[in-house]
C-alpha cells in the first residue's frame, strides 16, 4: 500500500454564516433568546439596547438603508432576503453544548455524503422523540420525499441505528434492546436474545416461569438472562438530553379570545429591542479608515444587522405559524381535547408556502398560551385516526390518547376496562378505532394492561 495525495472535484452545499445564525435564532425560545442577545451585545460593539426612555428604535427602513450603505461603501456582497430565509435549509445549528441531535448529525455527515440519503437522515433524526425512538414510519418519510418505496429509508435508518448512543432511532422497545445487543463489544448469549425476540411482554410482567416453559430452559437461566437484559437502557436518549435550566415555561405566543374570535399574539415584550450603535454608525462616514479598521467595521456591522433581522424573521415565522394553528384548531379552543383537529407539519408548510424543516425548527421548545392553558407548539400536531362517515377528516390521535387516559382514570379499579371495552366506548360515540390501536396508545401512555391495573 502507498500513501499519495490526489485532487478531486465535489459539489457541496455550504451554508453561509448569516444563515447559520438565522437558523440558530429561529430555534431559540424566548428565555434562551434573551441570553443570546446578551451574549451578542457583549461580543459585538455595533449592537446596543434601545433605552426605555428613548423612542428612536431603529426601523426596518433604516436597517435596510444601512445595509445598502454598507454594501456600497465596504463592498460587501448583497443577497436579497424576503423574510423566507429559513426555507430549504438543512444544516445543524451552532450551539455551545452539543445536543443529541447535533451529535447524530455529526455522525451522519461522517458516514453519508449523498444528498438524498443525507436528507433522509435529517428527517429521521428530526422525528426522534425525547426517549430516542423514531416516531413516524419509514413509508411516511419515503412519501414525504416522493420515493417509490421505503427501501432507501430503511438503509439510512440502519446506518443511524449504529450511531451512539446505542439503541437510538429504534421503532419499538424490542428493536431498541436488540440494537444494543448488536452494538455490544461482547456478543450476548443466545437466551437473552430469544427472550427479547419472543417473550418481551412476559419479561415485562416478570412471568419468568412462563418464559422458562415457553423456551424450554431452566428458571435460573431465565433469571440470569433477565438480569443481563435489565442492564440495557430502554430510553437511550435520556442521558444525552441536557437538563433544562428554565424553572418555568415562558410562552412565545399567546392566543386570546376577542369578540368571539381567537387572535394569535407574539410575546416579544420581553425581548429587548436592539439598534446599531450611533458612534460606530457615524464611523462609516469617515474617510480615514485603514484596511484593518475597515474589516472590523465590515464584519461587526454586517453581523449586527443580520442578528437584528434574524430576530425579526423569527418573530414573523412564529406569528405566522401561530395564526394557522389558531385558524385550524378553533374547535379545540372552543370544546377541548376531543375536538383537536389532525394537523401535520406538511399542512402548515403548505399554508405558509414554507419548508417542513422550517416549521419543525420553529416549533422546537416553543409554547403557546391559550384560553385552555399553556401547551407546547408540538401538541397541536398529530396524525388522523378513527375516520368515519360523520367525520371524514378523522380525529386527532392525541385526542384519542387523552380520552383513553381519562376513561382509565375514571374506571372502577376493581373491574378495570379491557381494550375491547374501551373500543366499544369509542364506537358508541361514533369513533371507529381498532382495538390494537387502543392497545398501542395505552402503551404509549405507559398505562398497564387490564389484569395489572386491577386492585
Amino acid at each position: 500500500m502507498k500513501t499519495r495525495l490526489t485532487t478531486s472535484q465535489i459539489q457541496k452545499q455550504i451554508l453561509a454564516p448569516s444563515m447559520q445564525q438565522s437558523i440558530e435564532v429561529l430555534l431559540l425560545p424566548t428565555l434562551e433568546l434573551n441570553l443570546a442577545i446578551q451574549q451578542e451585545l457583549e461580543m459585538n460593539p455595533f449592537l446596543e439596547l434601545v433605552e426605555p426612555e428613548n423612542d428612536d428604535e431603529i426601523s426596518t427602513a433604516e436597517l435596510l438603508q444601512q445595509e445598502e450603505h454598507l454594501r456600497d461603501t465596504l463592498d460587501i456582497p448583497y443577497r436579497h432576503d424576503d423574510g423566507k430565509a429559513h426555507n430549504d435549509i438543512e444544516d445543524k445549528t451552532l450551539r455551545r453544548i452539543e445536543t443529541l441531535e447535533e451529535g447524530l448529525l455529526n455522525q451522519l455527515r461522517l458516514e453519508i455524503d449523498d444528498p438524498l440519503r443525507l436528507e433522509i437522515g435529517l428527517l429521521i433524526i428530526g422525528n426522534l422523540n425525547e426517549d430516542g425512538y423514531l416516531t413516524i414510519p419509514c413509508q411516511e418519510i419515503a412519501q414525504t420525499l416522493g420515493l417509490a418505496d421505503d427501501t432507501l429509508v430503511e438503509e439510512v435508518l440502519n446506518i443511524i441505528q449504529a450511531f451512539e448512543p446505542a439503541g437510538i432511532a429504534a421503532r419499538d422497545l424490542k428493536e431498541c434492546l436488540l440494537i444494543q445487543f448488536r452494538c455490544a463489544k461482547t456478543p450476548p448469549p443466545d437466551l437473552p436474545l430469544r427472550i427479547v425476540t419472543e417473550c418481551l411482554s412476559e419479561l415485562g410482567q416478570k412471568k419468568y416461569a412462563l418464559i422458562a416453559r415457553k423456551l424450554s430452559v431452566s428458571l435460573a437461566d431465565v433469571n440470569k438472562a433477565a438480569h443481563l437484559i435489565a442492564k440495557l437502557d430502554p430510553r437511550p436518549a435520556r442521558n444525552y438530553r441536557p437538563i433544562q435550566p428554565n424553572i418555568y415555561v415562558k410562552p412565545d405566543v399567546t392566543i386570546v379570545e376577542h369578540e368571539g374570535q381567537y387572535l394569535a399574539q407574539l410575546n416579544d415584550q420581553d425581548i429587548p429591542p436592539l439598534r446599531i450603535n450611533a458612534f460606530y454608525k457615524n464611523a462609516l462616514k469617515s474617510k480615514q479608515l485603514n484596511s484593518a479598521e475597515k474589516k472590523f467595521v465590515r464584519e461587526n456591522l454586517k453581523n449586527a444587522i443580520q442578528f437584528i433581522r434574524s430576530i425579526r424573521q423569527r418573530g414573523q415565522t412564529l406569528k405566522a405559524i401561530a395564526q394557522v394553528i389558531t385558524s385550524r384548531q378553533k374547535d379545540f379552543l372552543d370544546k377541548g381535547h376531543m375536538a383537536l383537529a389532525p394537523m401535520t407539519l406538511k399542512d402548515i408548510a403548505r399554508d405558509l408556502n414554507r419548508n417542513e424543516s422550517t416549521i419543525s425548527r420553529a416549533i422546537q421548545n416553543k409554547y403557546v398560551d391559550t384560553p385552555r392553558g399553556p401547551y407546547p407548539m408540538k401538541f397541536f400536531f398529530s396524525q388522523s385516526v378513527g375516520r368515519d362517515s360523520a367525520n371524514r377528516s378523522g380525529f386527532s390521535n392525541r385526542s384519542i390518547k387523552e380520552e383513553i387516559r381519562r376513561i382509565i382514570d375514571e374506571e372502577d379499579k376493581s373491574q378495570p376496562l379491557s381494550d375491547q371495552a374501551i373500543q366499544a366506548f369509542f364506537k358508541k360515540k361514533g369513533i371507529d378505532v381498532a382495538r390494537r390501536t387502543i392497545g398501542k396508545y395505552r402503551q404509549a401512555l405507559k398505562i398497564l394492561p387490564r389484569h395489572l391495573r386491577k386492585e
